[in-house]
């Protein structure tokens, strides 16, 4: 049995807690959340059933002569991208200790290649020969067309429809509903909003939305 802890506590985290319960009781998969690592318990000492066990900084100190025990990263906030991406990073927690969570009801085609702490969430599908770098999220119902290659920590949430043959960057968050046309190329640090489609190139730290996508320049600031 793997046991997960999930460094989070809203949101995102507890979805994926409530996945991972899913694939054991329902697939059974042999994993199991034993709880979360947070800083902040003004909310009291559990999220949804699942106990704040330390605080973050804390976790791998305590859990690092655990073979089974394996972390998940899952604190996102499309606004502060890079820096949740940063702390992550300052943990200097050794990659292998992260692990792959991948729903039973994803289809993964046998060619892709995965890194470290990605998170596929129930029906997605990803199709032949896309790679997939390290710490991405991807929510349920996705669609990631083949031949893609999808950088580190993006956040892509759910319903989304990634075409074939495309690029994506790093510490991208793509909202809802959203499509990305064949082969366009996104690349670090945007906020795509809900229901976009995009079907142009998008350079770095951009926030775009609509249909077709248009960036909003008067935005740009607030990202870091």
């Amino acid at each position: 049995m793997e046991k997960i802890v999930i460094i989070g506590g809203r949101g995102t985290a507890i979805v994926i807690a409530d996945q991972i319960h899913d694939a054991n009781k329902r697939f059974g998969q042999k994993i199991e959340v034993i709880g979360l690592a947070l800083d902040d318990r003004s909310g009291g000492d559990s999220i949804n059933g699942y106990p704040i066990l330390c605080g973050i900084k804390d976790l791998y100190a305590k859990y690092k002569c655990y073979d089974d025990v394996k972390f998940v990263y899952s604190l996102y906030r499309p606004d502060v991208m890079r820096e949740r991406t940063q702390l992550l990073y300052d943990l200097n927690i050794p990659m292998e200790k992260f692990t792959n969570f991948i729903h039973p009801s994803v289809m993964l085609a046998k060619s892709v290649e995965i890194g470290f702490g990605n998170i596929l969430l129930a029906n997605v599908v990803v199709n032949c020969n896309a790679k997939l770098g390290n710490f991405n999220t991807v929510n349920s119902g996705t669609l990631l067309g083949h031949d893609i290659v999808l950088g580190n920590n993006n956040y892509i949430a759910g319903h989304v429809c990634v075409g074939s043959s495309l690029l994506i960057g790093d510490e991208n968050f793509i909202g809802l509903n959203t499509s990305i046309r064949n082969g366009v190329k996104i690349g670090n640090n945007n906020i795509v909003g809900m229901s976009s489609n995009v079907t142009k190139d998008v350079e770095d730290n951009q926030i775009l939305y609509g249909n077709p996508a248009i960036i909003k320049p008067k935005l740009n600031n607030i990202i870091r």
